[in-house]
């Protein structure tokens, strides 16, 4: 099957499967996150559409008793791909340009794993487990698009074209835009923050800083006045160094944008709620 295949496929498929999450499993989350003794509350069901025979699957993480009724859902299924098992994630949207009610469909090759694993998760080794540890700690994606990204530079292992960058508490997923519908997003590789060049860096720090402090501010809004102090003086200090000494060499600045980075990551963490994969 074709991508375009694959995606009206699911789109056909898409108004049973979230009714089957609303009727079917919705309160049932709700009711086990009232028993919960811990949080993050992580759940996992499936549903196999009775037409297309799709098995679809429900991650739901509920990070606090009072979002019982809110939880966090990530929808998707697997198709095999040329290359390997894919996963494919499937979220209501709006079209980039008409701003019209879509379903956006992210697919993630079996290479993009292949890279995931090999720099990020290296202390995992079944493969499943790493698949809902991506699922679960990068729920909503944070698309910073290629104006903010030097795609071309960023892959040293494949030269092909590359117009989407998907920014998420891990580096960067990164891969293209499918020609035949906007909608599909095809995500080719991963690569972490540490493997960028200083330039690609600088480019970055400053939405994935952002993005981080939005998951701070959802996740405890009554700390905002401190989650934006953090952001404030990251953004700063991100500033001062890009101001900073001409006579600094690409390493040193590499490395000054690396330490504050991860000092900023480690103040944010204070205050962002991340689901564990074995309480699954």
């Amino acid at each position: 099957m074709t991508y375009e295949q694959i995606y009206h496929e699911i789109k056909r498929d898409f108004r049973e499967v979230k009714a089957y999450y609303d009727v079917q499993i919705k309160a049932i989350v709700s009711k086990s996150a009232l028993k919960a003794k811990r949080y993050p509350l992580i759940t996992q069901h499936s549903y196999t559409h009775p037409q297309s025979k799709n098995k679809y699957s429900y991650l739901s993480i509920v990070k606090k008793r009072s979002l019982r009724d809110n939880p966090e859902v990530t929808v998707y299924c697997e198709y095999e791909g040329k290359y390997g098992k894919e996963i494919i994630t499937i979220a209501p949207s709006k079209d980039r340009l008409t701003f019209q009610p879509v379903l956006l469909v992210c697919i993630f090759e079996a290479h993009f794993f292949k890279r995931y694993f090999e720099r990020f998760l290296v202390d995992i080794t079944e493969e499943r487990d790493k698949i809902k540890t991506f699922l679960i700690r990068n729920a909503g994606a944070y698309d910073i698009g290629s104006t903010s990204v030097s795609i071309n530079e960023l892959l040293k292992e494949d030269s092909e074209h590359l117009d989407s960058a998907w920014l998420n508490l891990d580096g960067l997923c990164l891969g293209k835009v499918y020609n035949e519908n906007r909608n599909i997003i095809i995500n080719k590789t991963f690569i972490s923050l540490s493997e960028l060049y200083p330039k690609q860096l600088e480019r970055v720090l400053h939405e994935y800083i952002t993005m981080l402090a939005m998951r701070g501010y959802t996740d405890n809004p009554h700390c905002e006045k401190s989650i934006k102090e953090i952001h404030t003086n990251a953004v700063r200090k991100f500033r001062d160094i890009l101001q900073g000494d001409n006579q600094m060499t690409s390493e040193e600045r590499f490395r000054m944008y690396l330490q504050e980075y991860n000092k900023a990551c480690d103040d944010f963490r204070k205050y962002i709620i991340m689901p564990v994969i074995n309480r699954i």
